[in-house]
């Protein structure tokens, strides 16, 4: 009997076992029911989260195309790079807090702070997948030096 033809038989058997009906049945409840509304609730937030940073990412990227810094395809970039990293962390965010409220069923401090973390640490990994998209605005590493901070205090 070859691998294909046990896992086939195996297969077959437990099609017709009836906890394994049972598994599925509550699978298919849970994608159906709470999953289905979870992540309705959480694409709505981040399509929310998307209007607002493609709205302040436009205005940035007017900005610069005034100045001459980038021109239209770059500020398209910009706009659509805004709008991706607002829906990825509104998104995060509210299921970081979802997901908080459905283990302690409160909406208390710790729920909040727990989405907060889930969008700050979402925000962190997008940027750096996709980086910054107006000129200028990363910062050099040779500007990061404690170098700047000497200047600061009274004279």
């Amino acid at each position: 009997m070859t691998f294909l033809s046990q896992v086939h038989s195996v297969v077959k058997t437990a099609k017709h076992s009836p906890k394994l009906r049972s598994l599925a049945g509550v699978a298919r409840v849970v994608a159906m029911g709470p999953g289905r509304e979870l992540a309705t609730i959480c694409g709505r937030a981040g399509v929310a989260g998307a209007v607002v940073d493609a709205g302040m990412g436009g205005v940035h990227a007017v900005n610069a195309l005034r100045k001459g810094e980038i021109d239209a395809k770059q500020a398209g970039i910009h706009v659509a790079a805004e709008a991706g990293c607002g829906f990825v962390t509104s998104a995060s965010g509210t299921a970081g807090t979802l997901a908080m409220y459905m283990v302690t069923g409160s909406l208390g401090p710790a729920a909040l702070a727990l989405g907060m973390g889930a969008s700050m640490g979402s925000r962190m990994i997008y940027r750096k997948f996709v980086g910054e998209t107006l000129p200028g605005k990363a910062v050099p590493p040779e500007k990061e030096s404690s170098d700047d901070f000497e200047n600061i205090g009274p004279k």
